[in-house]
């Protein structure tokens, strides 16, 4: 690997570089693109929601899990040996069901009243996603994740879904593909084609801007989400908990 212009086999200090790299590439990023005055505030960002959004939002309905729902979100899980930092693969997850449901709910129901995620279940392990190349730019990484955190997150995430996008709050919008239920990247395909071409039978000009953004889930600015949260009624516990899954 080229570490800091010079070329290293020691495993050590490789692992250390991909580690000083990985855990600073979106700080970097960030100091690199913003400046201190032209960065995003939390002030303009709500004032932003607040008039294209006149109403208010009603507070999140977090509720208890239960055994059915734990053992439901188990049995989606592929049958495979691949395993997390905890070592437990989702066959042997799934044979031992039956022994660990009511430990599980009980453990899972005192993560969503108090909002205080387990410290152990934030560890992955991390390994590249393709042959190693010299320069740690080109490398992708693939997180390990454990499967009992996988479990609380899809928790979490269905009541999430239900609150933004129930009736009375209806957040998300139409054109919004990614992370929405029975929506595809081939849904997204189709649609961009098909407004692309309808477009072009009526003599319109057509024009399209495309961002690809480097790391943008890593750069994500979290008090601005944390602020955008609150003013979507997702607030007390769930807004601890997402603070404590940093």
């Amino acid at each position: 690997m080229n570490i800091k212009d010079k070329l290293s086999s020691n495993p050590l200090g490789i692992a250390h570089a991909f580690n000083t790299y990985f855990s600073s590439v979106a700080e970097n990023l960030l100091i690199k693109n913003f400046s201190v005055k032209n960065t995003v505030n939390n002030n303009y960002s709500i004032s932003y929601l607040r008039q294209n959004f006149r109403r208010s939002f009603s507070t999140i309905q977090v509720g208890n899990t239960s055994m059915f729902e734990i053992e439901k979100i188990i049995n989606s899980f592929k049958c495979t040996k691949s395993y997390g930092y905890d070592e437990t693969s989702t066959r042997i997850l799934k044979v031992s069901t039956p022994h660990i449901l009511f430990p599980l709910t009980f453990i899972f129901n005192k993560i969503l009243s108090t909002g205080t995620f387990p410290d152990r279940l934030k560890y992955s392990e991390v390994k590249p996603l393709k042959e190693i190349k010299q320069k740690f730019l080109n490398i992708g990484l693939f997180h390990f994740l454990q499967h009992l955190k996988k479990i609380i997150e899809k928790i979490i995430h269905q009541r999430l879904y239900c609150h933004l996008n129930n009736n009375n709050n209806n957040v998300l919008v139409n054109e919004q593909f990614g992370f929405w239920e029975k929506l595809s990247t081939e849904i997204t395909t189709f649609t961009l084609l098909n407004k692309l071409l309808s477009s072009l039978d009526r003599k319109y000009f057509v024009g399209g801007s495309f961002c690809d953004l480097q790391k943008a889930f890593d750069c994500v600015n979290h008090d601005i989400l944390l602020a955008k949260m609150e003013f979507y009624g997702i607030s007390d516990v769930v807004n601890k908990l997402k603070r404590s899954f940093e």
